[in-house]
């Protein structure tokens, strides 16, 4: 079901650009996946937050880097967002669980209510508690989020701590050779879980989809980025690593040749 108008607690709702050049970053992949922007002022915040519209529908969102972050020698990142019923009961069941928490619950205007954690792994992520926003509104289309994927190195000790807090089961799955974990919100599978590829610290990555994954490898070496890796064959499709023109890594696939996993 591609449009979407909420998501069960525990799902990847939405994911969002943290950018250096935030003009630099809406060339790059208004020109790649074909998003147009649309700038909202966040006064409390003294920023502009984007949203990016594909199809009528918001798909993804971009605002400016912290100094954190780019003391870390970062210029890009792309941000996970896991749906919760409370954000301050989610915020509370991590801090339990052994995460720890990098910006307590607070609300962002109308649109809703969110926190950010470092899991018990050090991978980080945020919890969206839905107000007007209720997250992405088409997903696994061309253009548009379609996985999710969770690095850690103790995928046992991540999966309990998710369990804990959002209660997402964990089952295995089929990667071929690679061990590969799926995250469960009831019945419906949401999100992967792995050991990190080399050099890969804990961390949550996103996966947008592609049509043609040859044409969108072009795409990304013409507009100033580099393909990492592939393209290449998985059970989640034709697949490619890359980096936007700042160095943000994201993943590409074609999600019409996904095989059950």
């Amino acid at each position: 079901m591609p449009r979407r108008n909420g998501f069960t607690q525990g799902e990847p709702c939405w994911a969002d650009l943290s950018a250096e050049d935030t003009e630099g970053a809406k060339a790059f992949y208004g020109g790649l996946f074909g998003w147009t922007w649309e700038d909202r002022g966040m006064p409390d915040a003294g920023m502009t937050y984007s949203m990016a519209q594909k199809d009528g529908c918001y798909v993804a969102g971009l605002g400016p880097i912290t100094p954190e972050l780019l003391a870390m020698g970062l210029r890009s990142v792309w941000n996970t967002y896991l749906a919760v019923d409370s954000a301050d009961e989610a915020y509370r069941k991590a801090i339990e669980a052994g995460g720890r928490g990098l910006a307590e619950p607070f609300d962002v205007m109308t649109t809703g209510r969110m926190a950010y954690i470092m899991d018990n792994q050090g991978a980080a992520v945020g919890f969206w508690q839905a107000g007007d926003h209720t997250g992405a509104q088409l997903i696994k289309e061309p253009g548009t989020m379609s996985w999710s994927e969770l690095y850690v190195p103790d995928v046992g000790a991540a999966t309990g701590f998710l369990g804990a807090v959002l209660g997402l089961t964990a089952e295995s799955g089929d990667m071929g050779p690679m061990s590969y974990t799926l995250l469960k919100a009831g019945d419906e599978i949401v999100a992967g879980v792995m050991e990190p590829p080399e050099n890969v610290p804990p961390s949550w990555s996103v996966y947008f989809g592609a049509a043609d994954i040859n044409e969108t490898a072009t795409s990304v070496t013409g507009l100033g980025g580099q393909v990492i890796n592939g393209p290449f064959p998985t059970p989640l499709g034709q697949m490619i690593v890359a980096a936007d023109s700042a160095g943000g890594v994201f993943l590409v696939h074609d999600y019409s040749t996904v095989t059950e996993c």
